[in-house]
């Protein structure tokens, strides 16, 4: 606890007053201090020392930086009336036109120091920030606007590549996928992660091992083109939707690069766009919609990608009006 008379003599000297004043609403470096209330160094740091002894500052690390600023203010009682009231006391009275000016400039310099940083790193600020956290964070972040309570099914699993950000968001997680070496390695992935909220099962889009309105989405992300029959395969994605369930496909469009459907094995050349989202409203999908992905790279000459969303309309199984178990 702060002594009263600590407080009172930290308050008593106008250069303290000043520093808690320009410090009210942003944090600054001693130098900048030095600058906004001009003095020098050692007087500056010898009233920082004293107003963070009354506990009337905070400071923070930023790299090699101090950073000082008064602290929020709380709703405490006792100790903490003191030097709320005191703070308020200072927050009350003007800031002399040359600190304000001086503050304008120090904070403009900021501004111009990160306009310039980015006016100099120009084309290269996607690379770099790739560099730093990949490529797919934002899309993980994106995922959380999405219900937590949902069960998920990723249809062709592959990897377990979208497993961990699925997991991380949503209350359970089904993979499935057909080969025996795909799904070791998910495994592999998901017990390495911890991911105890994910469920591994071996099937395919012919006849999905989960039972009938169990998933709140279905996911299908580049799995169509390597099914015999891909409208049946519509037809299993809507029959584990349940009430307003939602799917989301990913393709590829229709194209003719024989060495890359060799490279990758598929079944099919791609899909024309308004042709499989006239399959996915027959499979009894309702609000179908789809749109080219515009952020896939496409500079080795790959296939245009695009989305089919649509959900399954309304309808609600009376075990789940009830609330009684889940079968998944």
């Amino acid at each position: 606890m702060v002594r009263p008379e600590n407080l009172f003599k930290a308050m008593a000297d106008a250069t303290r007053q000043r520093a808690l004043q320009v410090l009210k609403g942003q944090e600054l470096s001693v130098s900048e201090l030095v600058e906004v209330l001009g003095q020098p160094q050692s007087t500056v740091s010898r009233h920082l020392r004293t107003l963070r002894n009354a506990d009337l500052i905070r400071d923070r690390r930023d790299g090699a930086t101090v950073l000082y600023s008064v602290p929020k203010d709380d709703a405490g009682n006792g100790a903490s009336d003191l030097p709320r009231h005191l703070l308020a006391w200072v927050d009350r009275q003007p800031l002399p036109d040359s600190l304000a000016e001086r503050l304008d400039v120090v904070l403009d310099r900021r501004r111009d120091m990160s306009a310039r940083f980015f006016d100099r790193v120009g084309r290269h600020w996607d690379n770099l920030r790739e560099a730093s956290f990949g490529k797919t964070f934002h899309l993980e972040a994106l995922i959380a606007l999405l219900p937590s309570d949902w069960i998920v099914a990723d249809i062709g699993a592959g990897t377990g590549y979208l497993l961990p950000a699925l997991a991380g968001q949503f209350r359970h997680v089904i993979g499935v996928e057909p080969v025996d070496r795909m799904i070791d390695i998910s495994r592999q992935r998901v017990e390495l992660l911890g991911l105890n909220n994910v469920d591994l099962r071996k099937g395919d889009l012919a006849r999905l091992p989960i039972s009938p309105e169990a998933v709140d989405l279905a996911i299908a992300m580049l799995v169509l083109h390597h099914v015999p029959s891909p409208r049946a395969a519509l037809g299993e994605l809507h029959r584990i939707l349940r009430g307003a369930g939602q799917v989301l496909i990913v393709e590829q469009a229709a194209h003719e690069d024989e060495g890359f459907r060799d490279r990758m094995q598929d079944g099919r050349w791609g899909f024309d766009r308004d042709e499989l989202t006239a399959w996915v409203r027959s499979a009894g999908f309702a609000d179908s919609t789809s749109r080219v992905l515009l952020s896939a790279d496409r500079s080795a000459g790959t296939p245009e990608l695009f989305i089919v969303t649509g959900n399954r309309g309304q309808q609600q199984t009376q075990e789940r009006e009830m609330g009684g178990p889940e079968q998944v």
